[in-house]
């Protein structure tokens, strides 16, 4: 589909960035953008969402980078649970992903990048890496998962596993709605003080 439309994006000079989004792990993604090699085609970064994918966020950076012209902020924590870890967007400042250091990295190829906040308050996602069909998409030549990531995010639950994750199971509506509000502006807040945004 993108093949398709990448005549039609060149034609009228028009951009579509395609979020890194649990499809692919980004050397996958960014395999398949390379070989289409196209200046209108490229990636909305989103921090954490490879994270399901046993990767590494700075290697997800490092590997779509060369495409990223725009990206969701977010940050994410996680808690093992007896089928694998939990993962979940928090406020930002209060996860494990080095966002100062991200934000750098993307400014620095881009000082104009379009950066939007992604809080989505939510009951923990469940991401089930002690199952077998956990692993059934990794089981080909195609997009095999190196031992070391599995090592680096057995790392970041041993040594990073948040105390509590948010859950909206169980809350009223109007409870939902303010923790979400509360997300948000906790995450707009750490986002001020620390991030050198104009």
């Amino acid at each position: 589909m993108v093949q398709l439309a990448e005549p039609v994006l060149r034609k009228h000079q028009m951009r579509l960035n395609l979020e890194n989004h649990k499809g692919w792990r980004s050397a996958e993604q960014a395999a398949w953008l390379r070989k289409l090699g196209s200046e209108w085609v490229g990636v909305h970064f989103d921090f954490g969402n490879n994270v399901s994918l046993c990767e590494d966020p700075m290697d997800t950076l490092k590997n779509l980078l060369p495409y990223a012209h725009a990206c969701h902020i977010k940050d994410m924590a996680v808690q093992p649970y007896e089928d694998g870890f939990l993962l979940s967007e928090v406020p930002l400042g209060e996860g494990f992903l080095d966002i100062k250091g991200m934000v750098g990295i993307l400014q620095r190829k881009d000082p104009n990048i379009p950066l939007d906040l992604e809080m989505i308050t939510r009951d923990p996602l469940k991401i089930p890496i002690y199952t077998k069909k956990y692993w059934v998409t990794f089981d080909d030549s195609y997009s095999p998962l190196p031992g070391r990531d599995l090592a680096k995010v057995m790392e970041i639950l041993q040594k990073k596993s948040a105390k509590s994750l948010p859950k909206i199971s169980g809350l009223s509506q109007e409870a939902a709605l303010k923790l979400e509000d509360d997300c948000i502006n906790k995450s707009i807040g750490w986002a001020k003080t620390n991030l050198n945004l104009a």
